[in-house]
């Protein structure tokens, strides 16, 4: 009796994980962009949905509330880097910081180190009066990636309290210098 065995030859073998190497070597730029506008997405959804919230906790406690970036989830940072995260707070006295640790609502910390969060220069911080309106020029937060090209869109802040996001049509430059990061 004379049966043929199963299977694949070293030959056929060495050709399949080759046309598989070429296969995700084609497929991983793609792959990795995709994530980045995954990431992009979902950290201008954060901020989207923590500015909502903040407007919505102003209005419903009849007290201002602020947003604000921060390194250690307890204080405002001084500048305009919101890549580390940022925190929602109770802000009866129009304090540029938590009065205590109890006045934080809510914690947002950092999702990667790819992605560059950055809010106009002119408006670091984000207060939502009773009213639920946030009086001053708009805030925009900027969301880049390193290279040629990198803006992937922002998250606006109007006078009326009203959050909303942007992404750019075609690919377009950073508006802040990613060199300096």
């Amino acid at each position: 009796m004379n049966h043929k065995e199963a299977g694949f030859s070293l030959i056929e073998l060495i050709t399949i994980i080759a046309v598989l190497a070429i296969m995700v070597a084609i497929a991983l730029p793609s792959f990795g962009a995709m994530l980045q506008k995954a990431e992009a997405s979902s950290t201008s959804q954060l901020l989207t949905t923590s500015f909502s919230a903040a407007r919505f906790r102003a209005v419903t406690d009849n007290a201002p509330v602020t947003v604000c970036p921060s390194v250690d989830g307890r204080t405002c940072r001084g500048d305009a880097d919101w890549s580390d995260g940022w925190i929602l707070y109770r802000d009866p006295g129009h304090d540029r910081q938590p009065r205590t640790g109890d006045a934080v609502v809510q914690r947002i910390e950092r999702m990667s180190g790819e992605l560059l969060v950055r809010s106009t220069a002119g408006r670091t911080h984000v207060r939502f009066l009773p009213s639920g309106w946030a009086f001053g020029s708009n805030l925009s937060v900027r969301l880049c990636r390193r290279g040629e090209n990198g803006f992937l869109g922002s998250v606006i802040v109007n006078n009326a309290g009203r959050p909303r996001t942007e992404r750019p049509a075609s690919p377009m430059p950073c508006p802040f210098s990613v060199g300096a990061i």
